[in-house]
């Protein structure tokens, strides 16, 4: 790894986090970053406390891999995206089973809107001849949420019929919930109109799938994850890449940090190749980024698989990732990064 930024000397020590007997597929932080949320391709999602990585408990009642979870703004609520064919939603604190909503195909994405009255849920067509959705669902009225027996059935208010041959594979909300933000299977990311279902915009910068968007603190910046070993950090108001960053192997997660110019990378070669490579040779390390000057600045390593997903901490304090080894390792920056100036690079220096 060259760059013309100086060193970090910061020694990150890891709080390891084991509670799923399979591979992490999505890891995230709740709004005050007391907590962590984790999802894998077991039936438990699991939610952890941020300090310490205390396991706190689990979300029972899927019956195959979950895919994605999100908590809304007040964590008061979770909902989970499952392979079985149906998205759930819990209360975060007592983890009781209060709605499900069924979809045709396995749940891909699930997101919730700003504030606590909307969400949205991708997922995969049933067959060859159907096509995937995205659903916008209304929050139940409270009459909707006391279960007897099995949790009530949920119904969507809209449902957007996407591509055929292509399937929605994560989501994120604009401001003020204006716009719907969906990557796609083909490497395509639209945005639609929650309240009508209608495309609003369509961009192809990726060459391949879209594994995450993420958006930084303000909601003025969105940072994509692709398959095609490329991240891009992409204005969402009309689509257009500011910055790219380019890995040799595929990336699977990327965040912005919240008060730094920083973009946080997670990946590693695929999956099917990891039982024959070493954990030096797969790059299973979380790469950081200056996104201003697009340079490459550290690495963190230590996993045994490909990163799957990877967070930050609201404020910046400290970031999960969670791999295809089944653990998510927690990390506290210390003052060395927290602390550190923001250089320039010396060509830039020379022109000035």
């Amino acid at each position: 790894m060259s760059t013309s930024l100086p060193r970090v000397n910061s020694q990150l020590q890891p709080i390891l986090l084991k509670g799923h007997e399979r591979s992490i597929t999505q890891v995230k932080y709740n709004a005050d970053g007391d907590l962590i949320f984790t999802s894998a391709k077991d039936n438990k999602p699991t939610v952890w406390y941020a300090d310490t990585g205390e396991r706190i408990g689990t979300y029972e009642g899927h019956k195959g891999a979950v895919w994605d979870l999100d908590p809304n703004w007040d964590s008061q609520y979770v909902v989970t995206a499952c392979a079985d064919g149906s998205a759930r939603l819990y209360e975060t604190t007592t983890g009781r089973y209060i709605a499900r909503m069924p979809h045709r195909g396995a749940v891909r994405a699930v997101s919730w809107g700003e504030g606590s009255h909307i969400f949205a849920t991708a997922s995969d067509p049933f067959t060859s001849r159907e096509r995937g959705l995205i659903s916008i669902f209304e929050f139940p009225e409270d009459e909707g949420l006391t279960p007897s027996g099995d949790a009530p059935l949920h119904t969507p208010k809209l449902e957007i019929e996407v591509d055929d041959l292509d399937k929605a594979t994560c989501l994120a909300w604009t401001t003020a919930n204006e716009h719907i933000i969906a990557g796609f299977d083909s490497g395509t990311i639209v945005k639609y109109d929650p309240n009508t279902g209608k495309e609003v915009t369509r961009v192809t910068f990726h060459e391949d799938r879209v594994n995450r968007i993420n958006f930084n603190k303000d909601k003025t910046l969105f940072v994509t994850a692709s398959k095609d070993t490329t991240s891009r950090l992409v204005d969402p108001v009309d689509l257009e890449v500011i910055k790219s960053f380019s890995t040799d192997r595929p990336v699977n997660g990327a965040v912005i940090h919240p008060h730094k110019p920083h973009v946080l990378l997670g990946g590693g070669q695929d999956a099917m190749s990891v039982t024959v490579t070493a954990a030096n040779v797969g790059k299973f390390e979380t790469r950081f980024f200056h996104y201003i000057y697009g340079e490459e600045f550290g690495r963190v390593k230590g996993h045994f698989g490909p990163i799957n997903a990877i967070a930050i901490h609201p404020e910046g304090k400290s970031y999960a990732s969670g791999s295809e080894d089944g653990f998510i390792r927690l990390h506290h920056f210390d003052s060395a990064y927290l602390n550190c100036p923001d250089h320039i690079p010396e060509d830039l220096k020379a022109k000035e």
